[in-house]
């Protein structure tokens, strides 16, 4: 059987089925997704508590110090996990999409799609973890320098969630204020669209991961040269932002898609 005659028969298929059935499917989906996040608070908080351990064999007298800082960084590293914890409890307890108007595929797509912005936050995981890790071990080499390691970590680690919170932003326009669902034009350029708005928000992996180095190695150099800890930062932070440009290249595609798709008018 040839391709198209399977597609059309796949989506014959799904109009046998309620709509509520479909959209509950298409959200069981989208949580599914969204839950893969977790991947990277584990594997970012591994890699601290690992640093912190090193750091504790070789510095038992400042055991606490490094604990503190260790837990500190993991705790922020949590973030992405627990974001992505709220949209699928939402679409668990409290789904939009349910009573959102509009053509049943295209909710369905903006469903899956919403869980598949958050897997993003994998990046923002494992880049806390990697800050939180080299800040662990540079309080175990320098404790006196503790309060400037922390200072900068925290401030590394809260940019390096960016590209998590434009996943999420992106979810929630998918959830509350979905355009697409009011929009005319082929209803299978609408869903595949919504689908493909989440997809791109998943280059914000690397932003994340790339942030997190550069807090982990500001830090590091912090505690080294306290004394430069003005331009340590400035360089750290302008790092960043340069790692941050190809997580807004994928959140213009994705508001691209979702509100001036120009695919729409190529059908």
């Amino acid at each position: 059987m040839e391709l198209p005659n399977l597609l059309y028969d796949f989506i014959n298929w799904l109009l046998t089925f309620e709509r509520d059935a479909l959209i509950l499917g298409a959200s069981a989906i989208g949580i599914g997704f969204a839950m893969i996040a977790g991947i990277g608070p584990g594997v970012g908080q591994g890699y601290a508590a690992g640093k912190a351990a090193e750091a504790v064999g070789d510095n038992l007298k400042n055991s606490k110090q490094i604990t503190m800082i260790m837990l500190l960084g993991a705790a922020v590293a949590e973030t992405s996990g627990i974001l992505a914890l709220v949209i699928g409890l939402i679409m668990l307890f409290g789904n939009p999409f349910i009573t959102m108007q509009g053509d049943t595929f295209i909710i369905m797509g903006s469903a899956i799609g919403a869980g598949l912005t958050m897997i993003a936050g994998i990046g923002p995981g494992i880049g806390q973890g990697m800050a939180a890790g080299k800040a662990a071990e540079a309080v175990g080499r320098s404790p006196r320098n503790n309060r400037h390691i922390t200072m900068v970590m925290l401030l590394g680690q809260a940019v390096a969630q960016t590209s998590g919170i434009l996943a999420l932003v992106i979810a929630l326009i998918l959830m509350y204020g979905n355009p697409m669902v009011t929009m005319d034009g082929s209803i299978y350029v609408l869903t595949a669209s919504a689908i493909g708005a989440g997809i791109s928000m998943i280059t914000g992996i690397g932003p994340g991961i790339g942030q997190g180095y550069a807090a982990g190695k500001g830090a590091e150099a912090v505690g080294k040269r306290p004394k430069h800890k003005a331009l340590i930062i400035r360089t750290m932070l302008l790092g960043q932002a340069v790692a941050q440009t190809t997580g807004i290249y994928a959140l213009i595609i994705s508001l691209v898609l979702m509100f001036a798709n120009p695919l729409l008018a190529l059908v």
